[in-house]
């Protein structure tokens, strides 16, 4: 048919897509495959204070601080004790949240669109 469409079926075991143009409709379809319905926890956490932070500034890409170092063993403490099977981590390209994913233990993925916009 002629008509631009997305079917979903059985709650998004398949899908089937119809001329779909344009950007709003290819980032519909998007959203539309990325939809989980089934419950999931997202904690969202902030890197650990930085050396930089010590000084009072924000922004910059040093490392972490001593308190920022003994936040990250915290966390990684808190996220054992979840038990969370097939964890996804995601950082910035930044030091310091590379730093606080890599205390964690688990792999992490740096994803440049979650570094620091005008800081």
């Amino acid at each position: 048919s002629g008509l631009s469409y997305i079917k979903i079926f059985d709650v998004g075991l398949r899908y089937l897509a119809n001329r779909v143009q344009g950007h709003v409709q290819s980032r519909t379809v998007y959203y539309l495959m990325n939809i989980h319905v089934t419950p999931r926890a997202i904690y969202l956490s902030r890197h650990g204070e930085s050396q930089l932070n010590l000084r009072g500034r924000i922004g910059g890409d040093s490392g972490l601080s001593p308190r920022g170092q003994q936040y990250a063993q915290a966390l990684a403490q808190f996220i054992r004790s979840q038990s969370i099977r097939e964890l996804k981590v995601w950082t910035s390209h930044m030091k310091r949240t590379i730093e606080t994913a890599e205390a964690l233990g688990v792999p992490y993925e740096q994803w440049k669109a979650l570094n620091e916009i005008d800081a």
